[in-house]
């Protein structure tokens, strides 16, 4: 009978822990996979701040070139060479003054190198080749190269023309700049800190490390030739996930036209990555040892109700076997299937002992019992019944909090991303936005004065004219084409002007769009804001190539000023914007492209703010999931699926709501609604 107790207790238990093991599995399975996810996510973002880095390095390689290649001064130490000058104001001045690492000046009609400075690496043949390859183009033109020393040089190269673009070109000027550990240290100071970047050869040699050892690990060299570099040629990025080690790795594809030069590594530290998991693990193990316990308690329990009153009502088996008839038996008071047996036992001794004298009246009392028994078994059923539907709708209430606390855990990732990537994008753009201010207020302010300077240098020049006719003046006169001069200096200083003021008017955009210095609650203009940020999405609204440009039509009304976390507010007028001028884009058939901004006040009590946009429009089925966590209708690399989602949580902290009406290939409308003054139950702080 003690086997029968030890059986039942492993039976009970062993029941009960089975369903809880597989749950445990399947929900460590589902919140696994979004930190994997979202460590591949941090990689990515380096990877692509890496790139916009090298696309920044080749556009304002690209600018310097062509502001020097269009130097009437150039063009004239050129033609009629002057190594002295050329080596003065423009080799020394490049090399001293930017990032530039090698010029060379050659003259078209003979090829001849007039002047050149900077790193040895012009002697390589395959520098060589390539500087040919750039003489002989007729526009600005650069190219990132493998010199096959361990070394990568962007090189550009671009006609010397004069300043008004007249006439042919009288050489070429080349320059470049290495991709060293400097440049690499640059691009540190204004990336988000990681612990590795390296730039390796597609042989697997280093061409650049942030570490001093550059050397390989031991996954590196067991996958490098069959794994990372086949998927670099297919332009595809690997991930190395490693949290035991501290370390998460990517290797991305570094392009030189639209063919990969050279591999991108970046590390970084898997910090965040480690305690999600560990905390998930404690979580995991702290609810396993609770099911443990009960489980334990739950069998030993049940073990004792059933063993006990059998292992009695056994040993009562053995004296009525002996013809003890009289003696009560154990467990009758007992309900279940254990007291209809000590009953049964109870009922069969009484019967033997009347057997003879009652046959008959002990054949209606057993039928009556039987009926008993049957209604008892039928109650009984209905109890398990109604005990299985408890246990079912404690279930579903488990699993329904279950898919909550996965919700904010989505939601909380999706906070904490953005919150991180906004707050360094705006101390980048207050820094940047701080650090051109005072240079631009010094150049515009002064231009008026360099206006009123040439105009009396002029007008000197015209009385020495007048005065002194001199022919050796006037030959030298014509040789500098001093009427042209005098017609076009005014518009060159025309041109600065209206450059500065651009500049100045985006720089202010991008201090009132940051708001770096106000983060607290505040009463500010809605309209500055939303001016602020058409003015840096310009470039996205009037593009270069033959894209038409897309209409902006404001419709203000009066507003008041509205308290609110400025900066917060403003992203949510970027991501919005960002997403209207998208859809457009998409939306190929429409030919007038246009976005209307509508304001409205409410009796100064709250304000409505309108966008709308006649782009492809959103997908009936796709509405309802529109503020979700990471769901995109954009293509895979083009969005997050999280800029809705921070906007929905900014508008709802801000105690107001945003709403979304659109129709597939019709246009879409978002509805903003805010108070014009915060509750006092405003969670307090800003991202």
């Amino acid at each position: 009978m003690q086997s029968l107790q030890l059986k039942i207790l492993f039976f009970t238990f062993g029941a009960s822990l089975l369903p809880v093991l597989v749950l445990i599995s399947v929900v460590w399975q589902l919140l696994e996979k979004p930190l994997i996810e979202l460590e591949k996510t941090r990689l990515d973002d380096q990877v692509l701040a890496f790139r916009g880095y090298s696309s920044a390095t080749e556009k304002g390689l690209k600018n310097l070139i062509s502001s020097y290649a269009n130097w009437s001064d150039l063009y004239n130490a050129v033609q009629n060479p002057n190594p002295a000058w050329i080596k003065e104001e423009v080799s020394e001045q490049l090399l001293f003054t930017t990032d530039i690492d090698i010029v060379r000046v050659i003259k078209s009609q003979n090829e001849e190198i007039i002047g050149e400075a900077g790193s040895k690496i012009l002697a390589l043949p395959l520098v060589q080749q390539k500087i040919q390859d750039l003489k002989n183009r007729t526009k600005l033109s650069q190219d990132l190269i493998d010199t096959g020393k361990q070394e990568l040089v962007l090189l550009a190269g671009s006609p010397i023309y004069r300043s008004d673009g007249t006439g042919k070109p009288a050489g070429t000027l080349i320059a470049g700049q290495l991709l060293d550990r400097v440049w690499l240290t640059q691009f540190l100071n204004y990336s988000q800190p990681t612990t590795r970047v390296e730039i390796i050869a597609l042989n697997g040699q280093r061409f650049v490390s942030s570490n001093s050892d550059g050397k390989s690990d031991i996954w590196e060299k067991n996958y490098f030739s069959v794994k990372i570099l086949p998927s670099i040629y297919k332009k595809c990025s690997v991930y190395h996930i490693q949290p035991e080690l501290g370390l998460n790795t990517i290797y991305a594809p570094l392009y030189s036209g639209n063919q990969p030069i050279a591999i991108i590594k970046l590390q970084i530290v898997a910090k965040y990555f480690q305690e999600a998991k560990l905390t998930l693990t404690r979580l995991i193990v702290l609810v396993l040892t609770l099911v443990l316990l009960l489980s334990i308690l739950i069998a030993h329990f049940l073990a004792k109700q059933i063993s006990n009153p059998i292992i009695q009502l056994a040993k009562r088996s053995k004296t009525l076997a002996a013809g003890d008839l009289n003696s009560p038996i154990p467990g009758v008071e007992n309900g279940g299937e254990i007291g209809q047996l000590a009953n049964a036992y109870q009922e069969m001794a009484y019967s033997l002992s009347t057997l003879i004298n009652n046959l008959e009246k002990l054949v209606a009392q057993r039928t009556h019992e039987l009926e008993l028994a049957r209604q008892t078994l039928e109650e009984r059923v209905q109890e398990r019944t109604l005990e299985l539907l408890q246990k079912n709708q404690e279930l579903e209430i488990k699993t329904e909090q279950l898919h909550t606390a996965l919700y904010n855990l989505k939601m909380a990732e999706s906070q904490l991303i953005q919150t991180e990537k906004m707050s360094s994008l705006g101390n980048l753009v207050a820094g940047i936005a701080h650090e051109i201010n005072n240079p631009i207020n010094f150049i515009y302010a002064n231009i008026t004065y360099i206006e009123n300077y040439t105009q009396d240098l002029f007008n000197l020049i015209h009385q020495y004219q007048q005065r002194y006719a001199d022919p050796e003046i006037q030959i030298y006169a014509e040789k500098i084409e001093l009427d042209y001069l005098i017609k076009d200096l005014p518009k060159l200083i025309a041109s600065m002007d209206t450059g500065a003021t651009r500049i100045k008017d985006i720089i202010s955009s991008l201090r009132n769009f940051s708001r770096h210095d106000e983060a607290e609650i505040k009463k500010v203009n809605l309209h500055e804001g939303i001016d602020s940020t058409l003015v840096l999405l310009q470039h996205r609204l009037n593009p270069l190539h033959d894209s038409p440009k897309i209409q902006v039509i404001k419709e203000y009304d009066h507003l008041p000023l509205v308290e609110c976390y400025s900066r917060q507010i403003n992203q949510v007028f970027m991501h919005i914007l960002v997403n209207a001028i998208d859809a457009i884009e998409l939306h190929k058939e429409q030919v007038d492209k246009k976005i209307i901004i509508q304001t409205k006040n409410h009796q100064n009590q709250s304000v409505t703010i309108k966008i709308i946009d006649n782009g492809i429009g959103i997908d009936e089925q796709n509405i309802s999931q529109i503020f979700d966590p990471f769901f995109t209708t954009k293509s895979v690399g083009q969005g997050t699926g999280l800029g809705l989602t921070v906007c929905y949580q900014i508008i709802q902290k801000h105690q107001g709501n945003i709403q979304i009406n659109s129709q597939l290939k019709q246009g879409t409308q978002v509805i903003i609604q805010l108070p014009s003054l915060l509750q006092n139950n405003i969670v307090d702080g800003a991202s």
